[in-house]
């Protein structure tokens, strides 16, 4: 007599799915905020064109963030919801969580194929500078320096993490 065995489906990790899902926002609000602060990052968004789109997902049927450039600015637009002319994929929410909990650099994970790239390289190696700028804001020099190749200049960096922490994050400002 043969057994019958039913499937089994995998658990959902609500955990890392959390975290990611709050990265995403203070990641995204972040971002809209050092946008107007940093020179750095107002130079590489100015040449992005107007109404561009950039999207960061986890597959399969993970969290995601939307940015959109309006009105010469970016702007935060929550989770991803139409197609933009950028698409970052996380092939899965292990490889999300290494990134976005500062474990691993986003050169290594796409070095290592752990995420995907939809649209023009040469604007996604624009966000990843941008993306190198932010950080510096956010992290701490020696959490900081084993994520990007070189650490970028800030200036006033205190002063700056202070606003992006206290009003741009929780504000949007």
């Amino acid at each position: 007599m043969q057994k019958k065995y039913d499937p089994v489906t995998p658990g959902r990790k609500w955990f890392k799915e959390l975290v990611a899902q709050v990265v995403f926002f203070v990641l995204g609000r972040a971002f809209q905020s050092a946008a107007k602060l940093d020179a750095g990052i107002r130079r590489e968004v100015a040449e992005w064109e107007e109404g561009f789109i950039l999207a960061m997902c986890i597959l399969p049927k993970g969290p995601s963030m939307m940015l959109k450039k309006v009105d010469g600015r970016v702007c935060y637009a929550g989770w991803a919801k139409e197609d933009a002319d950028l698409i970052i994929r996380f092939k899965n929410i292990e490889s999300a969580f290494l990134v976005l909990t500062p474990q691993m650099g986003a050169a290594q994970a796409f070095a290592e194929n752990r995420l995907s790239l939809v649209g023009d390289v040469a604007r996604s190696m624009s966000f990843v500078r941008c993306l190198d700028r932010l950080l510096a804001y956010l992290y701490p020099a020696f959490i900081c320096r084993p994520l990007v190749k070189r650490m970028p200049p800030v200036l006033r960096p205190i002063r700056r993490r202070l606003y992006i922490y206290t009003l741009g994050i929780p504000f949007g400002l």
